[in-house]
């Protein structure tokens, strides 16, 4: 199981309010400009009739717009319900944006897998693990994002071609993991850490399976 990489020191219950308020404000201020970027990439979109090319990029940038708001949206609306979620579509669309940065590889095996939980929190456990396997796979590496289901619950695992844990920088890698531990923890999920075939570290996340199908987060639209 993963553990909290760093343990947390004790904060008074005015702290704890304080940063809660501060991130709110935060998410709320993040949102317009957000939902701004969003317009501007339809403008642009409809106004320049650009090629296939840049038709696609405007689009990923609307959708990184979109993904923004929708996490801000998720801090500040605080939904209690947990789902459903399609992890194999949300897989897919994380590793797509992940491709504009990443000069590796990134591959992704899935089965259709509706889970209990909320997209945003499955965005964020996928989009912190991916980071940190292209950082950890490093340029030329390989990544892979692997979606079974099995009965009543759903795996994901996230691979990489890296040295491992322990062999590379941590800090952002540390960072990313207790986000992860949080995500799963609000869902009812579990996550272990191991070895991966592709010569790295692997990071499996279960999660409890949802009957019926799920809206789609990062694919919210198309620029134009």
């Amino acid at each position: 199981m993963l553990r909290d990489t760093h343990p947390k020191p004790d904060r008074s219950p005015v702290a704890a309010d304080l940063d809660c308020r501060t991130l709110r404000e935060l998410c709320h201020d993040l949102t317009v400009p957000a939902t701004s970027i969003k317009l501007l990439t339809q403008v642009a979109a409809t106004e320049s009739d650009p090629g296939p090319a840049m038709r696609a990029r405007l689009r990923q940038i609307y959708e990184e717009a979109a993904r923004i708001a929708n996490i801000c949206g998720y801090v500040l609306d605080q939904p209690r319900e947990q789902g459903p979620a399609d992890l194999d579509l949300l897989a897919a669309d994380v590793a797509d944006s992940a491709r504009w940065q990443y000069a590796g590889r990134i591959d992704v095996v899935a089965d259709p897998a509706p889970v209990a939980a909320h997209p945003v929190v499955v965005v964020r456990i996928l989009t912190n693990l991916t980071d940190n396997a292209c950082r950890a796979a490093g340029p030329g590496g390989r990544v892979r994002l692997t979606v079974r289901a099995e009965g009543e619950r759903a795996t994901l695992i996230v691979a990489d071609s890296g040295r491992g844990f322990g062999q590379g920088e941590s800090g952002k890698a540390s960072l990313g993991l207790d986000i992860v531990a949080a995500m799963a923890r609000r869902c009812g999920a579990s996550v272990t850490l191991g070895p991966s075939d592709l010569g790295g570290a692997g990071v499996t996340v279960t999660f409890p399976r949802q009957a019926s199908g799920a809206p789609r987060l990062a694919r919210t639209g198309e620029a134009g």
